[in-house]
């Protein structure tokens, strides 16, 4: 009789048990299915907010290898060359080559000498002539501002950390790069080395060589030689 007693009470304890695991995995299912949708939503919420970004790259490579090419690039004898954008009235448009490989990077500086805020357009082409970069920046009056084509080191120099300086990220596929400089804003800009690491370093990156920029973009190239007389 005690052991029928034993045996009844232990069937009822298993019972229990049995009856507590299901519970429990009911009640993560439901906590995880909201969960998961949450997080799928969160996706395009940082989607539209780096589309919004005033300083919005169209189209923009991410900051990956500078080996890899935009999403855009039209390769292959199909492809049909674009022309150079139109200056914008009341603007100067300037050209230069830049570069920015996985061990060299293209560094700029923008200074707005008037007193009003501007906005400059910065424009990148493949070798075909196609766009495949473009970037407004706006930039305070009376001020200056860098940009740089890899980001930049973590605790930097101070004069390189305020303002912070725009990231381009022109990749190597950008062959030649237009500025539309608007009244009272000048451009000046120099390549470094900075081998395999992808950052800008102000205090390690050696090989400083300044930039060619020119109104005519065929002077760029030699034979024909840049003429500033």
């Amino acid at each position: 009789m005690k052991k029928t007693r034993l045996l009844f009470i232990g069937m009822i304890v298993m019972a229990v048990l049995t009856f507590g695991f299901f519970w429990m995995a009911l009640s993560h299912n439901s906590l995880a299915a909201p969960s998961t949708a949450n997080r799928v939503g969160i996706a395009p919420d940082i989607a539209v907010l780096s589309n919004n970004s005033g300083l919005a790259q169209i189209p923009s490579p991410g900051l990956g290898s500078d080996e890899l090419p935009p999403a855009n690039l039209t390769t292959g004898e199909g492809s049909v060359s674009a022309a150079l954008p139109t200056p914008i009235p009341g603007e100067t448009q300037v050209y230069f080559v830049p570069t920015d490989n996985d061990a060299t990077a293209t560094v700029l500086l923008l200074y707005n000498t008037d007193t009003a805020d501007h906005i400059v357009a910065l424009r990148g082409f493949s070798y075909n002539g196609v766009l495949v970069y473009s970037l407004n920046i706006n930039i305070q009056a009376s001020s200056s501002l860098r940009l740089a084509s890899d980001s930049i080191a973590s605790a930097p120099p101070p004069s390189w950390a305020t303002p912070a300086p725009i990231i381009t990220n022109f990749t190597d596929f950008t062959y030649l790069a237009s500025l539309s400089l608007p009244r009272g804003v000048k451009v000046e800009g120099y390549t470094i080395f900075n081998p395999g690491t992808g950052v800008v370093d102000p205090r390690t990156d050696q090989g400083a060589t300044p930039l060619r920029f020119s109104t005519d973009p065929a002077t760029l190239f030699l034979p024909v030689a840049q003429n500033n007389h």
